[in-house]
């Protein structure tokens, strides 16, 4: 049966109801299609930045630095990083793992800092001697763990003992691999071991042993597709290089229900000029600088967010800007370990609905009645509503009995 091609009308009428991931697909392999593809409004239900990986609907998209041993066996964690998408962090030509352009901001990128990240202490001497010191411990750990008798030698010989630091890290590896097997601490040894063998070639002079390329894994319910290109520039400039291919030079907005950035104190890499049409938004500690520089690539239509979830340590700053003050429904991801209360936080804020996910466990616990007794005094408008995750039921049967005792409460109940 002869095979009809697609005509221009005909595609340009199906393309805006393709699955995004598709629409990727067909643009970067059939060059002639990519201009009309990246002209047509592009609508994308989940759409997720995160440190590992870039998520459209149900695909992800990851890049990593895979080493090639050629054919020498990899070691087994090596083997194990290659399986899991390549190393997240780039390699030098010693192979210690560097951190370059970290903290350069290329023209589209979001700037999501607090504070300049430090990555230059991961390659110095002290690093090594941390490395030293971690790999003693685990291999005090396995020779307990196999009953013998744990004895010095040339690896370990040098690292610097004692002190309330090192016993602090000891005591936590000792609680990491309490319930783990011997394979599990054998695997961190070896891990350990491949992290100095980089700083010994820097300090002989010797290169790496592999050929490291940079990977791209496209992650599909029922497929891996990998894609390996020489490692010729570094991962935040590739991260760069795919987003722009993505989302970059699009003739309209895109178009995405829901949007999560997980990347807490980093830099979104992304492609200038393009602009979101975003419904929900979910973030991992912004402050109101981040909400800022956020308006940058996103639509005015947008505004206000119909529901924002902040993942949050307590601050008021977090709550400060436009974009989490009016949002219709703000959802506040908060630790149950933070100390400060939020009632004065929750008393200023004017969004419709609001959800305070965690109840404190330390003292002082949120003020209920301070809260409640605020909207008495302040009036809310109709339909205001306010969720709180209070975990002890003797909390809420207290808040029931002071309203009782008010003179304008008509009436209560404990359902």
């Amino acid at each position: 049966m002869p095979v009809i091609p697609v005509q221009y009308e005909s595609l340009k009428a199906i393309l805006p109801y393709m699955n995004p991931n598709k629409r990727f697909q067909i643009s970067l392999r059939i060059p002639s299609i990519s201009s009309l593809e990246s002209r047509l409004p592009l609508k994308i239900k989940n759409l997720t930045f995160s440190q590992i990986d870039t998520k459209v609907n149900e695909v992800s998209y990851r890049l990593g630095v895979h080493r090639d041993y050629g054919r020498n066996e990899p070691p087994p964690d090596a083997l194990l990083i290659n399986q899991g998408g390549g190393s997240p962090d780039d390699i030098d030509q010693y192979g210690v793992f560097i951190y370059p352009g970290e903290n350069n901001v290329l023209p589209g990128d979001i700037d999501l800092r607090i504070r300049i990240q430090q990555y230059d202490r991961f390659i110095t001497d002290e690093e090594e001697q941390n490395l030293v010191h971690d790999l003693r411990i685990f291999k005090i750990l396995l020779a307990e763990r196999l009953n013998q008798e744990y004895i010095e030698d040339n690896e370990t010989r040098n690292a610097v003992v004692g002190g309330p630091w090192n016993a602090f890290i000891e005591i936590k590896y000792r609680e990491i691999v309490m319930n783990r097997s011997v394979e599990f601490i054998q695997s961190w040894i070896q891990l350990l071991r491949n992290r100095l063998s980089g700083f010994t070639n820097r300090r002989n002079n010797q290169n790496r042993s592999y050929t490291p390329w940079i990977q791209l894994s496209v992650y599909s319910p029922n497929e891996i597709t990998i894609q390996r290109v020489a490692y010729n520039k570094y991962i935040y400039q590739a991260k760069k290089a795919v987003h722009s291919k993505l989302f970059g030079n699009r003739g309209s907005s895109i178009s995405v229900k829901n949007l999560k950035i997980e990347l807490p104190n980093q830099i979104l890499r992304f492609p200038a000029t393009t602009i979101l049409k975003i419904e929900n938004l979910e973030v991992v500690r912004w402050n109101s600088l981040a909400f800022e520089r956020f308006k940058n690539i996103i639509h005015s239509s947008s505004l206000p967010i119909r529901q924002l979830k902040v993942s949050s340590i307590i601050s008021t700053d977090d709550f400060r800007h436009t974009v989490a003050r009016e949002a219709k429904i703000l959802i506040i991801n908060n630790l149950t370990t933070e100390n400060d209360s939020w009632t004065p936080i929750l008393q200023s804020l004017p969004n419709e609905r609001v959800c305070l996910m965690n109840e404190n466990e330390r003292v002082p616990p949120n003020d209920y009645m301070d809260l409640i007794e605020n909207w008495l005094e302040r009036g809310r408008p109709v339909g205001t509503t306010f969720l709180l995750g209070i975990k002890n039921e003797e909390t809420v049967k207290q808040c029931l009995d002071n309203l009782r005792q008010r003179q304008e409460v008509i009436g209560s109940s404990e359902k």
